[in-house]
């Protein structure tokens, strides 16, 4: 992911997922010992709690996102540069893909390959607590930006690390993003960024 702040043309989604994500799957195709460590992703245990707590996060999120942007009405034409509505579709198509894929990437990324990496070496609430922290650093130039937005995408992320925790797999957490991110879609949207 480091190769965006090199080329700004990568700062592009999807190009933004796809390109580090790419290069992962080619690195453990190509070096056994990354092959023989990868453990396969899992959707993960379906349960009366699981799906109360799925619930709760995603209705919470949703919730938060409505509350922020109605108070804060931030400044979203920057994000138009960020997505390709046009090459996507349109805007209720892009909304659409993105919702997904922006979830299933960032699921993928921080509650499978970081978390199974960091869980491996330190252990599960340590796995949970760092990707949580790295997923709050990654969103500084999300939705919302800055350090409130870090703040509170690192408790999201909190929340969705416990999920995964709780479920063994990433498909409830995967779940409770797409939610989140057609909010922040919606919500970018309907201020006529897009």
């Amino acid at each position: 992911m480091a190769l965006s702040a090199c080329y700004p043309g990568l700062r592009i989604w999807p190009l933004l997922w796809v390109v580090p994500f790419m290069a992962y799957v080619g690195l453990v195709a190509a070096v056994q010992p990354f092959r023989a460590t990868f453990r396969p992703w899992r959707f993960g245990r379906v349960n009366r709690l699981a799906i109360i707590a799925t619930l709760i996060i995603t209705l919470g999120s949703c919730a938060v996102l409505v509350a922020f942007d109605l108070h804060y009405r931030p400044d979203v034409r920057a994000y138009r540069s960020f997505l390709p509505v046009t090459a996507l579709g349109g805007i209720f198509a892009a909304g659409v893909i993105f919702s997904i894929f922006n979830a299933l990437f960032e699921e993928l990324t921080f509650r499978g390959i970081l978390f199974d990496a960091i869980e491996s070496q330190w252990g599960v609430w340590v796995g949970v607590v760092a990707t949580a922290l790295l997923f709050g650093y990654g969103h500084l130039r999300g939705y919302p930006a800055g350090s409130v937005g870090a703040v509170l995408a690192g408790i999201y992320g909190l929340c969705l690390g416990w999920l995964r925790v709780y479920t063994g797999g990433i498909g409830l957490p995967v779940l409770a993003h797409i939610a989140a991110d057609a909010t922040i879609y919606t919500l970018v949207a309907r201020a006529g960024a897009l």
